[in-house]
């Protein structure tokens, strides 16, 4: 460890010394330099060989950590859309199966079609101190991304979805005045006076219980709607956005993007690991190592310019014999938001009583 400790300091003394401000996002962009990420090709050795990337009809949405030498694999599930395949650190690509999934950590188990992989090892430490370095590895020899461990293992509250429509005062229907612009709605191509009937088959008797319903949800969650436009029924699918946003604005998720394209599912999860490793929505889903190259989490989202969250593997170590023989739904229920820890919530992702749903 003292020798990668000091390869660091060496590889980027010089690169740090020309920096005219030391931001953190002009020190995350030395931290991704070539040499940096080489110097700690020894600490991802190992983890490598349990790392796939995850294709989705042929484009890269997801890494993926191999649990069983016998084509058992983790990744996350909100990144998942249509044919599914794995390539593995030795360069074969094959075609994978969803069998499992835990919606309520945004994990899904793949199935492949392969003997003798390496898997991780789920008996690996507890998250080292805050202040430490971590590695993300990939498929090749040098990690995807370093980071610095920020927050020690927490809870991260979910905010409520949005379809983004304002409803009429009728009770007995859902029955929508307004579409607001820029919304999940107007994207879906929902109209005013449409009546949606059920969300996800759950039938809708009123304005209430459509309030209700769609709360339920996370944004970033696709929904079905069954609409009546006149004498039409109709079937739409629809992405949620965030109540927050339609409250608050953009600005905070702009900011957020400025470092990047943010996971669309980030939050809802029961114990992360808080980290400022670079990463796009397409490197999550594989494990994070410590200095020792053991794997310590999950990685679940990029969240934020400087904020990733990995699963700790105390969570994840109790799912994955359930995930493996089939169950592909698994708890739903959001991560409970109490008043202390909205309190403690950025603005943006605090829960309001506004009626705009």
């Amino acid at each position: 460890m003292k020798k990668l400790l000091l390869a660091f300091a060496v590889v980027v003394s010089p690169v740090v010394a020309n920096l005219v401000v030391d931001t953190p996002r002009a020190m995350a962009t030395e931290r991704s330099h070539s040499r940096v990420l080489a110097a700690f090709r020894d600490v991802v050795t190992e983890s490598t060989q349990s790392t796939v990337r995850i294709f989705c009809d042929g484009r890269k949405s997801a890494m993926g950590t191999v649990v069983s030498a016998d084509g058992y694999v983790l990744t996350k599930a909100s990144e998942l859309r249509g044919k599914v395949e794995c390539q593995l650190h030795d360069g074969r690509r094959m075609e994978a199966k969803i069998v499992g999934r835990d919606n309520g950590l945004d994990i899904a188990m793949l199935k492949i079609e392969a003997k003798d992989l390496k898997p991780v090892s789920f008996d690996g430490p507890s998250a080292p101190p805050v202040g430490s370095l971590l590695a993300t590895p990939g498929i090749e020899r040098d990690p995807l991304a370093i980071g610095i461990l920020s927050v020690s293992p927490r809870n991260i509250p979910a905010p409520s979805g949005a379809l983004g429509v304002q409803l009429d005062t009728s009770e007995d229907v859902a029955r929508i005045e307004q579409v607001m612009p820029g919304s999940a709605a107007e994207k879906a191509g929902l109209q005013a006076d449409d009546v949606i009937t059920h969300v996800n088959e759950k039938s809708i008797k009123g304005r209430q219980e459509m309030v209700e319903t769609i709360r339920g949800y996370m944004p970033g969650e696709r929904v079905s709607l069954k609409v009546k436009r006149g004498k039409e029924e109709l079937t739409i699918s629809a992405t949620l956005g965030s109540l927050a946003t339609l409250v608050h604005g953009d600005r905070a998720d702009f900011q957020n993007n400025l470092g990047g394209s943010l996971s669309t599912r980030r939050a809802g999860f029961v114990s992360v690991i808080q980290h400022d490793t670079v990463l796009r929505p397409s490197d999550c889903g594989g494990p994070l190592v410590d200095l020792d190259g053991r794997v310590i989490g999950i990685n679940i989202a990029r969240a934020g310019r400087v904020e990733s969250y990995a699963l700790t593997l105390e969570v994840v170590k109790p799912l994955l014999e359930s995930l493996m023989s089939g169950n592909l739904a698994g708890p739903a229920d959001k991560a409970k938001v109490d008043d202390k820890t909205a309190a403690e919530m950025p603005k943006e992702q605090q829960p309001t009583s506004q009626s705009v749903e």
